[in-house]
């Protein structure tokens, strides 16, 4: 027996789970792997400079709206708003690895409650 409950994956099962996680990732994945061979084409090209240093912008926004959908859905207190900042600070201060860093945060607002 599959260890977790029915409820867990809805009516669709493994195989539903396994759709809806194709439908979220795929479209992105080949879009990216489309873009990345365009970009690979054009590495000769003498405007390519220009292209990457006009889409930087861009990028920066995306990656910023990103990260304000996510805390707003998430930093709903005092003190995760500190877990925050402070996984933030040891992120952009230290070499140490993000997915510790993302365990230790979910880690200390599982012990005060959060």
């Amino acid at each position: 027996m599959w260890p977790f409950p029915h409820s867990v994956w809805g009516g669709g099962g493994g195989a539903g789970a396994a759709a809806a996680t194709l439908g979220f990732y795929g479209p992105t994945a080949l879009l990216s792997a489309a873009a990345a061979l365009a970009w690979r084409r054009l590495l000769g090209w003498k405007w390519l400079p220009t292209i990457r240093s006009a889409l930087l912008p861009f990028g920066g926004g995306v990656l910023l709206a990103g990260v304000l959908v996510l805390a707003r859905g998430s930093v709903q207190s005092v003190a995760g708003a500190v877990i925050a900042a402070a996984a933030f600070a040891l992120l952009t201060r230290t070499r140490v690895n993000p997915a510790l860093v993302v365990i230790g945060a979910a880690v200390l607002g599982a012990l005060i409650g959060l």
